[in-house]
């Protein structure tokens, strides 16, 4: 079952012109989460932002199993506010929620794809596959602009080798992430049996999705939505599934997501 806690800010790091990594003490949360799960933070006080916002779990701290880390980007007024959180204060948070990654199987190589923020899922997902043993990771991350690409320095510190793109060419390659992903599935000499893992905006999910199914490359999807309630209630965060003989099916992103396998919804 999901908490909601008053949880005290601990830390809250600059990472640049607009990223934050927050460092919120919430015990109950910590101990129930998953890779690939989220929590609702109330970004402000009163009713200004009204909603709370939805944001993914980027590691809970090891030997510190009370506190979780969340990395976000300014891109609205809920995230401004959450920028402004001191250290002392407290934000009110609900979860663990969702649905999260399940885990490759072993010998299976996981190929982690991340555009702009949603590289925030994947510190929690490489520490999860290293503590099962598996297989060290591929992570292909792309964004605008070398100022975009953020947390580096966790993937390099656990050795995790990294292919980036930039769309401006100011790092790595020119271009999307499917540029370096394409010849990747094309490759008929792969080696060990591979599977994706993708976070990112949906056109980048899409192509991803588009790909992976061609390839027969098995690939799980975290979803990118806005959330009203991260419950279930509202379905303000639906997605279309592919339609049975009954008719059309719609899936809410909080509840039975935010992780889909790519054959499972249509973007």
């Amino acid at each position: 079952m999901p908490s909601d806690i008053a949880a005290p800010v601990i830390r809250h790091d600059v990472l640049g012109r607009d990223h934050f990594l927050l460092t919120l003490e919430c015990p109950a949360i910590a101990r129930e989460a998953r890779a690939g799960q989220f929590v609702m933070l109330r970004a402000g006080r009163g009713f200004q932002p009204l909603l709370r916002r939805p944001m993914s779990i980027c590691r809970v701290l090891p030997g510190r199993r009370g506190r979780i880390q969340i990395l976000y980007k300014i891109v609205g007024e809920g995230t401004r506010c959450l920028s402004q959180q001191p250290v002392g204060a407290t934000v009110p948070t609900l979860g663990p929620l969702g649905n999260g990654f399940r885990l490759a199987p072993d010998g299976t190589r996981p190929i982690l794809v991340a555009g702009g923020i949603g590289i925030a899922i994947f510190p929690f997902l490489v520490e999860a596959l290293r503590a099962a043993r598996r297989a060290t990771p591929l992570l292909i991350y792309g964004a605008r602009a070398n100022r975009d690409l953020v947390a580096l320095d966790f993937f390099r510190a656990r050795d995790v080798p990294m292919r980036l793109a930039t769309e401006d060419g100011s790092r790595g390659t020119k271009g999307f992430v499917t540029r370096i992903l394409e010849p990747l599935l094309a490759r008929k000499d792969r080696g060990p049996r591979m599977e994706i893992f993708a976070c990112g905006p949906t056109p980048m999910l899409k192509a991803v999705r588009e790909r992976a199914l061609g390839a027969g490359v098995p690939c799980q999807l975290a979803l990118e939505s806005q959330m009203p309630c991260g419950i279930g209630v509202c379905l303000g965060c639906v997605v279309g599934c592919p339609p049975d003989e009954r008719g059309p099916i719609f899936r809410r992103v909080c509840a039975e997501g935010p992780v889909f396998g790519a054959e499972e919804v249509v973007l």
